[in-house]
């Protein structure tokens, strides 16, 4: 069976956003590497295909990475084995095995679930063509990084066996072509489009449009010619980019090893001690964090609120800086990212005065959009006329 996805790829620090084929998946950005299956008695194949991507286990045999077995996601975040992720404001995610892993694994996944919903049955060998746009911090990207990210996928062809129980699915997965773009950039595509190519609308800018008194059709088309400065708040870092309608500023490219992950990290030690426990990973305390009904959601939000300030306020400083650096010739400041939800009580007040001393409107993403921004951003990129023409110069160029 032969496939051809196109796939908007967001590796962020604690959770991968990916849109393969139009359909988004979230899921904790870790894995581990194992020497044997996790099933002893026989289940039905077909019964893993549903909630595939949250009891996912795949063999790699990739140039790539290290070939092995690997838990991928939700399911190695909940095996209590030693967990590979990415370490805050350390690792360069071009040189890791992790986005690698993560994304071949879920492509392959993705792949057997279309087959099975296509012929009702489970092939024993698959063939996918990828179409893929990803993103890198702005702190690491450069022509060398990008490239070199770009070349891990496209080099050569990966071999992926997903495990359904016993059941094997071999799938050769080949990156046809592969863009990497700093992140943050690519929102201002899902900014002004939906999926269907119409100027965005809805209640992703209600709070925004009754803030300004926008006419009740306020849309997309709005952000097509504006000067925005991105503030995207990740865990490990924060990009501070700034756009011009479609276009990059490359003179005001900027980025800060501030987030999220950097106020989890302070408070974990003593949320480890209020739960009676001697270590937990960030992004458990990520998943409590998301989750009021959790019975540790009290504590964890006590620890996180003073990490959390210092966080927010060492992102206002940048903000700052890139203004001055822009002469605040600057029309809105969009705030988006998974931290963003997080900061949001401390940071708005804060970002929302600065933004009325200097005359610019202030996008405070909602929740429910904020942490896919830039996956919608490199889905709607992967799609359009500027990626066709990268990828046919290219072709023309080998």
């Amino acid at each position: 069976m032969q496939y051809h996805f196109f796939v908007g790829n967001d590796n962020g620090n604690s959770e991968h956003d990916i849109i393969i084929d139009g359909r988004l998946i979230q899921q904790p950005n870790v894995n581990c590497v194992v020497d044997e299956l996790p099933w002893s008695e026989e289940q039905a194949p077909e019964s893993f295909i549903k909630n595939l991507q949250d009891q996912l286990v795949v063999t790699i045999d990739s140039p790539s990475a290290k070939p092995g077995m690997y838990y991928i996601g939700k399911f190695a975040l909940e095996s209590g084995e030693l967990l590979d992720n990415m370490e805050v404001g350390i690792d360069q995610k071009c040189d890791m095995d992790l986005p690698v892993v993560n994304t071949l694994a879920q492509v392959a996944a993705a792949a057997v679930q279309k087959a099975y919903e296509d012929e009702k049955k489970i092939p024993e060998v698959m063939d996918v063509q990828v179409d893929m746009a990803a993103a890198l911090p702005i702190t690491q990207h450069t022509d060398e990084s990008s490239s070199k990210f770009e070349k891990r996928f496209m080099g050569a062809a990966h071999h992926v066996t997903v495990h359904l129980g016993k059941q094997r699915v071999a799938v050769k997965v080949t990156f046809d072509f592969t863009k990497v773009i700093p992140e943050a950039t690519p929102v201002i595509f899902t900014l002004q489009k939906d999926k269907e190519g119409n100027w965005r609308e809805g209640d992703i800018f209600k709070e925004f449009s009754e803030t300004y008194d926008f006419k009740k059709d306020f849309n997309g088309s709005y952000f097509k010619d504006k000067r925005i400065l991105h503030t995207d708040i990740g865990d490990g870092s924060t990009e501070y980019p700034i756009t011009e309608g479609n276009k990059f500023l490359r003179q005001f490219v900027h980025g800060s090893n501030h987030g999220a992950g950097y106020a989890i990290e302070e408070a974990l030690a003593e949320f480890n001690k209020l739960i009676h426990l001697p270590d937990s990973p960030r992004q458990f305390f990520s998943d409590v964090i998301k989750n009021p009904n959790h019975k540790f959601y009290a504590r964890a939000i006590k620890t996180l609120k003073r990490p959390l300030e210092g966080q927010a306020k060492q992102i206002l400083q940048n903000i700052r800086k890139q203004l001055t650096k822009a002469r605040n010739e600057i029309d809105v400041i969009c705030v988006y990212g998974g931290g963003s939800i997080l900061m949001r009580s401390v940071l708005y007040p804060m970002l929302k005065e600065l933004c009325d001393q200097r005359e610019i409107k202030l996008l405070y993403i909602p929740a429910q959009y904020a942490v896919i921004m830039n996956a919608q951003g490199l889905d709607a990129f992967v799609r359009g006329k500027i990626y066709s023409t990268l990828k046919s110069k290219a072709k023309q160029s080998v």
